[in-house]
């Protein structure tokens, strides 16, 4: 319900196997017991294959690694006096797609 709240998903008419130009990303709720602040996750699996023997991960097109190494982070980390961190809360759920391309 929180999803929909937010508008980071959408409810969906009938759904139909026989369309190949749609696809729903698997996904499972992760719980954690010992957490105060976010017992229930959760977790999207773009790789996990379809009934057409293709994954999401399998038709989208690979570009080239764009995040930094681990090592020059934590030399970057390590110029400054002070640092600052943060956490982007629901940063992917938040990337909106143009409908044409839904």
């Amino acid at each position: 319900m929180e999803y929909l709240k937010l508008g980071h998903m959408e409810t969906i008419g009938q759904f139909n196997e026989t369309q190949s130009n749609e696809y729903y990303i698997p996904h499972h709720a992760v719980f954690k017991s010992t957490s105060i602040t976010t017992k229930l996750r959760v977790v999207f699996d773009a790789s996990t294959i379809c009934s057409t023997g293709k994954s999401l991960n399998d038709l989208l097109m690979k570009g080239p690694v764009v995040q930094p190494t681990l090592y020059s982070t934590l030399l970057r980390f390590r110029v400054h006096q002070v640092a600052l961190t943060a956490d982007i809360e629901k940063m992917y759920r938040q990337i909106l797609i143009h409908n044409d391309d839904c």
